[in-house]
């Protein structure tokens, strides 16, 4: 809970307390422009629509907390990124159209022997694009 009290967490909760704030006098403006001889239901409405967006701002501040201790604390941590490769120098570089030279494809993190369901699912896709081309080529 320590972390909580940083001068960057200190700032986010004056800034959700002032919102908080700002956002229940204006309900209570509307509640009061609602009640004079200009006012209308409408005014009623966005009168309980502000306190509404009051509790989401404080609902999203306490879940933004919750998450950010859950990832200090190591739990669901992503996986550590791969380093990039080195950058290829022009003559390795193969060129076809509509690639920009220098970069390559992202090599698959996972590969259809090592996942049933990936391999399910690229099955699945490579059935779409057979039926697909199916299709165009009678079409044709």
């Amino acid at each position: 809970m320590r972390r909580f009290l940083t001068a960057k967490w200190c700032a986010g909760h004056l800034l959700v307390v002032l919102a908080v704030l700002v956002m229940l006098r204006l309900g209570l403006w509307q509640w009061h422009r609602a009640n004079s001889p200009s006012g209308g239901i409408q005014n009623y409405a966005y009168a309980g629509q502000w306190p509404l967006f009051a509790v989401f701002a404080l609902v999203l501040w306490v879940r933004t907390m919750i998450e950010d201790a859950r990832h200090d604390g190591g739990e669901d941590r992503p996986a550590p990124r791969r380093p990039m490769p080195a950058r290829a120098d022009a003559s390795e570089v193969e060129h076809r159209p509509g690639l920009i030279v220098g970069l390559s494809t992202p090599e698959p993190t996972a590969s259809p022997e090592d996942d049933p369901e990936l391999a399910a699912w690229n099955a699945r896709l490579a059935a779409l694009n057979a039926a697909t081309t199916a299709v165009e080529s009678r079409g044709r």
